[in-house]
């Protein structure tokens, strides 16, 4: 079942991950949060609440972007699932340089 079916039917509006990574040290992910129906506040949740197979799936943008982290330097950001215009986001900052990209 997509990721972005599960989170409507879960009630979900807006889910967003924190991660951060550098060249040498890997990278980490953070707490999740979510948002349900016009709530404009997220909620931080516990992996468990979602399921590892749903929460892996949330971070697997992350990964997929940057890997191991090799060869990149110091990365904050946040991945942005929107379930109302069916959007992936990643923001945040790529050394002194902010970024913004869209997932595909």
């Amino acid at each position: 079942m997509p990721r972005g079916f599960v989170l409507v039917l879960r009630g979900v509006s807006v889910v967003e991950v924190a991660f951060s990574g550098v060249n040498g040290s890997g990278g980490r992910t953070g707490p999740i949060s979510v948002s349900r129906g016009t709530e404009t506040s997220l909620v931080a949740i516990g992996r468990w609440a979602l399921g590892d197979e749903l929460a892996h799936a949330l971070e697997a943008p992350v990964w997929d972007r940057y890997g191991t982290f090799a060869g990149q330097p110091a990365i904050r950001g946040v991945v942005r699932w929107t379930t109302g215009d069916r959007t992936v986001l990643i923001t945040g900052t790529r050394g002194d340089a902010r970024f913004r990209e869209t997932v595909r």
